[in-house]
């Protein structure tokens, strides 16, 4: 079975029903924009699931259509084909069905809410769409994936200061949070650094630790965080041992970002056991798990 899969700005939709079906080959179809995107999935995906790339128009719909139909019929002749609707543009989606209603091929669509996900199946006969079957996935993207997905290479290091390290220890013994890693500066983007990134269910969130939150860590997040790098739906937090003034407070929730005060650190050089609640309690809200 060959797997069309449509690429966008959210690559998850694409790894987990590619590994869930596991295909003889995935069509990476992508444009431009996201050939980046298609190029860091192939990697993820490879050697044990090929993969082959085709480029397309983002939004012309019968110029897709073309495009991608061409494609499968110099590729692949006459091979079972499945289409994953998920991803890519509207227009890519709509060119993408009209080319599965033409071979009356299945198609799957993929749904993320909180912790769970779903895989749709749908089966196309006589111009006829049946829902064959709905299964919940159990695998879910690791942190190192979701990084490797949006940021290609990245390096991580040890917290280099005694409240990034309090931080670290609170998230990495809550329970809910599958993985944490510290001081993550992905590569060939410059000083772009962010303090922590943080893996709950399906949902991914970064942050920084300062002993005063100020606009310098929220620029810092919003850099890491751009839909270029880590996708639109990132949570985002700055983590400050001092009460965050109102103009950086009103800043912060501009740009979706949440503020976790936890003033017992630069009181007493620890965090007591409510501000320790205070943390695992908000990233875990944000992040879809059980608070």
């Amino acid at each position: 079975m060959i797997l069309i899969c449509l690429v966008g700005e959210q690559p998850a939709p694409n790894l987990l029903p590619a590994r869930r079906l596991q295909p003889a080959v995935t069509v990476l179809v992508h444009t431009e924009r996201t050939r980046s995107i298609a190029a860091n999935l192939e990697v993820l995906l490879e050697p044990r699931y090929p993969c082959r790339l085709c480029a397309v128009d983002p939004y012309h719909i019968p110029r897709i259509y073309d495009q991608l139909a061409h494609f499968v019929a110099q590729e692949f002749p006459g091979e079972p084909l499945t289409f994953n609707l998920t991803g890519g543009t509207k227009p890519m989606m709509l060119a993408a069905y009209w080319l599965a209603r033409e071979y009356e091929s299945p198609f799957v669509y993929f749904q993320t809410e909180g912790n769970r996900s779903c895989l749709y199946h749908y089966t196309l006969e006589n111009g006829v769409i049946s829902l064959k079957e709905t299964e919940e996935l159990p695998e879910t993207i690791s942190l190192d994936d979701y990084l490797r997905l949006h940021l290609g290479t990245y390096e991580t290091g040890a917290p280099r200061e005694d409240f990034e390290q309090r931080v670290f220890d609170v998230l990495a013994a809550t329970p809910g949070i599958a993985n944490v890693f510290t001081s993550v500066r992905p590569q060939g983007l410059g000083a772009l650094e962010v303090d922590f990134a943080v893996h709950c269910g399906n949902q991914v969130g970064i942050g920084e630790v300062k002993h005063k939150g100020a606009k310098a860590g929220i620029d810092q997040i919003n850099a890491v965080a751009d839909p270029r790098y880590l996708g639109t739906y990132v949570g985002k937090f700055l983590i400050s041992a001092h009460p965050v003034d109102r103009n950086n407070k009103l800043l912060a929730q501009a740009y979706r970002i949440e503020l976790i005060e936890l003033l017992s650190y630069e009181k007493t050089g620890t965090l007591d056991t409510a501000d320790k609640g205070k943390l695992s309690q908000a990233i875990l809200r944000r992040l879809g798990g059980k608070a």
